[in-house]
């Protein structure tokens, strides 16, 4: 079920440590962790589906630099860089856009830190997809239209 208030966002985000692959990747939000530099250590399959990425190949990259260069603003990198820098720690909430080749896409953020954590998760939650399955069975069947940046 997509949590819709904060109380429940923010519960999901401190069970996501405690989760295993096949658990994140049947959630109805995307979930990504990074490290405090911005490297993608997990990108699970509800965020492959709707940003039309392969989610393997997502690991490795840098989020900002790589991944979603429209990021790199004050809105999205800078409450980003305040979690990630020493002793920051809590939850973040705030609506952004994405800018994808096959237009603009309007979604809630969600970034969490536990104390002294090496790691920030991310979650997004895309209100205009709510109506469709992560795994949409049309980008499945289309592989070869997906972006892998």
């Amino acid at each position: 079920m997509l949590p819709t208030s904060e109380s429940e966002r923010r519960a999901l985000l401190e069970r996501i440590e405690e989760m295993g692959r096949e658990e994140i990747d049947a959630l109805p939000v995307g979930i990504i962790t990074l490290d405090l530099d911005g490297t993608i250590l997990r990108y699970n399959r509800t965020e492959a589906g709707y940003s039309r990425r392969l989610a393997p190949a997502q690991i490795g990259r840098n989020f900002f630099r790589d991944v979603a260069p429209c990021t790199q603003d004050a809105e999205f990198h800078g409450r980003f860089a305040e979690l990630a820098a020493p002793g920051g720690h809590g939850t973040v909430e705030f609506d952004y856009r994405f800018r994808f080749p096959w237009g603009l896409e309007r979604v809630l953020i969600s970034f969490m830190r536990a104390p002294d954590a090496p790691r920030i998760q991310l979650l997004i939650t895309w209100p205009s997809k709510q109506h469709r399955a992560f795994a949409d069975s049309s980008w499945n069947a289309h592989r070869g239209t997906r972006s892998e940046e």
